[in-house]
Order: C-alpha cells, then sequence, then structure tokens
C-alpha cells in the first residue's frame, strides 16, 4: 500500500428514511424520501480524502455478498487502494439503519456483520511504505494499541474520532500517543468530564502532546494544542441530509494539517468539507473535491493556497 494515510474501521451499506414522526411499534408507516448509499466512519473518511486528493488507503472488512463487491469497486474507482480490506466468507457487509423526523429526532439500528471482525486485521501485515497518517474511526482498542505501536515505531500522525461507542477505550493509555484527537461536544463531557470552554479545553489538551478538535455542528469547530486557540465558524447551506459530515470534517481537517500545520485553515478546510457534504443525500454523494472547498470558502474571503499549494509541487513533481 503506497497510501499517505490509512484509514482504520467501518464499512457499512446505509439505508436511510426521513419520516414525519417516528413509527409507534406494529405501525406501518411510509417514508417521504428515502436513500441506500454506502457508509461507516472509516469509508466516509477514505472517500473525502481521496476526493480532495490524498493517497489513501482503507482497512476494514466486508461479507462476500452483493454489497461488499459493489463498496470495493466504488471506492477502487475513486482511487482508494482497497487490499487490505478483508473479504469474508459467509459473513454479510455491515448495515446501518437511520430513521429521523421532522424534527431531527432519530432511531439507528445497526447491523455489524463483517465489522465485528476489524479487530482481528493486522497492521503488520500491510505496506506502511509511504504512509504517514494512520486514522482510526470509531474505538477498537486492539486496534488502537496496535496502531499506536506502529505509528511511534515508524514516525507516524497517529489521528483518532472514537465516536460514541469508545468507553472501553483506556484513554489514559491511548492519548499521550495521538497526535490529532476528533471529539464532539458530548463525548467530551461523556469521556472526560470536559466543558467547551477556552480555559478547560487548554487544561485538557496539555494533557497530552497532541492536537483536541472538538466538532461543534452549527456552532462550528474548536482546535487546540493547550497553547494556541482555534476558534472557527460553521458555513450555512441549505442541510439536505448530515449523514457523514463529521467525517468528511476529520477528513478535511486532516488534509490540511497534515500540509500546511495550520489550526485555522485547517478547521476551515474541514467546516467547508462538512459544509457542502449535508446539502445532498448520503454521506458521499455531496463530498467535495479540493477545487470545489477553495472555490466555497473564498466566497467568506478565507484563502488555503499553502494547503493548494502542496498538491501543485506533487503534481510538478510526477512530470
Amino acid at each position: 500500500m503506497s497510501a499517505e494515510v490509512i484509514s482504520i474501521g467501518r464499512i457499512n451499506v446505509d439505508v436511510c428514511m426521513h419520516v414525519d414522526s417516528l413509527p409507534e411499534a406494529n405501525r406501518h408507516t411510509v417514508a417521504k424520501k428515502g436513500h441506500i448509499s454506502f457508509g461507516g466512519s472509516a469509508t466516509n473518511f477514505a472517500a473525502q480524502m481521496a476526493k480532495l486528493g490524498m493517497k489513501v488507503g482503507l482497512l476494514g472488512c466486508v461479507g462476500d455478498d452483493l454489497y461488499g463487491h459493489q463498496i470495493l469497486k466504488e471506492l477502487s474507482d475513486l482511487g482508494i487502494d482497497t487490499r487490505s480490506v478483508l473479504v469474508l466468507d459467509k459473513k454479510a457487509t455491515g448495515i446501518f439503519t437511520i430513521i429521523e423526523d421532522n424534527q431531527g429526532n432519530r432511531q439507528i439500528i445497526v447491523e455489524p456483520g463483517a465489522n465485528k471482525f476489524v479487530e482481528k486485521q493486522l497492521l503488520e501485515d500491510v505496506s506502511l511504505s509511504k504512509t504517514r497518517t494512520i486514522h482510526i474511526a470509531g474505538g477498537f482498542p486492539k486496534t488502537i494499541e496496535r496502531a499506536i505501536e506502529t505509528a511511534t515505531a515508524n514516525g507516524m500522525i497517529l489521528s483518532l474520532d472514537p465516536g460514541r461507542a469508545a468507553s472501553n477505550v483506556d484513554f489514559e493509555r491511548v492519548l499521550p500517543h495521538t497526535d490529532l484527537f476528533f471529539v464532539n461536544e458530548e463525548e467530551l463531557k461523556q469521556y472526560f468530564g470536559v466543558d467547551v470552554r477556552e480555559d478547560t479545553l487548554k487544561a485538557f489538551a496539555k494533557t497530552f502532546p497532541g492536537i483536541v478538535v472538538v466538532k461543534r455542528g452549527v456552532e462550528g469547530a474548536i482546535a487546540t494544542d493547550g497553547f494556541e486557540y482555534s476558534v472557527s465558524r460553521a458555513f450555512p447551506v441549505d442541510v439536505v441530509d448530515t449523514l457523514g459530515a463529521g467525517d468528511s470534517f476529520a477528513a478535511g481537517f486532516v488534509t490540511a494539517w497534515t500540509r500546511s500545520e495550520r489550526l485555522y485553515q485547517a478547521l476551515n478546510v474541514a467546516n467547508a468539507t462538512a459544509a457542502i457534504t449535508i446539502t445532498k443525500p448520503g454521506a458521499h454523494e455531496g463530498q467535495p473535491d479540493l477545487t470545489e472547498t477553495a472555490n466555497f470558502l473564498a466566497q467568506y474571503d478565507v484563502n488555503i493556497e499553502p494547503v493548494l499549494r502542496t498538491f501543485r509541487r506533487r503534481r510538478r513533481h510526477k512530470r
């Protein structure tokens, strides 16, 4: 694998339904609209990175079924290296079902399927010759431990977005080795008892050597290393579907930060990619490329030339 970034985590089929009100037991409900697409946090992250121009590989599991093979084809068409995705015989590809009403209330049903076996994969078996960053989307204790060992031994950046189901992660062990830590307000409170205030966030960030990136939805985002403190607003757009927005955000941040190491610029790119993503249904359909992201930010007088320049240099070197 010659990827700059490896994304590790779940690969799903997303089934999304929008209804006037959440269904009661034994009630037949007709959805106002619905769609089926491919998703999973690691998949969403990898797809957005590929569209931004990064070389990215995906490590995860799918079933040896119609959905699994179609997902791999679509991801390969995006330029994602899928050679480290395991296709499991007699297993089903994971299914993520979400039902949402007019007030934003949700019912979520998950069939993990092949995702149950993500932690059985061996990161050591993946070629990491050109990899600079490992991104883990989800709370996988064994995988995180192996990633820590790999990143430490090879001088790589470790990026972690644990999500809501990460209560089994030993953060006291993990955070000292984490370079980029993505978390939303609810998770920050749940895992660490930390409120979103400048003084408390700086104090929390000083407990480990990396950067804390707080995703705040319509309130924008915050990033701090304990000293520098950067805030970026959310950009106003017509919201169609928020599924996968946090993964697009993380991909935008990792792309810009690894290229420029400027917090404010990385936050703006992250917020822009998330904003554009939610203007279309599904986790991938609205994901922008780098030019679309730069043009979007230019409307708000935000210049990301330092990031764009790094991609131009790479294209020149290929000639």
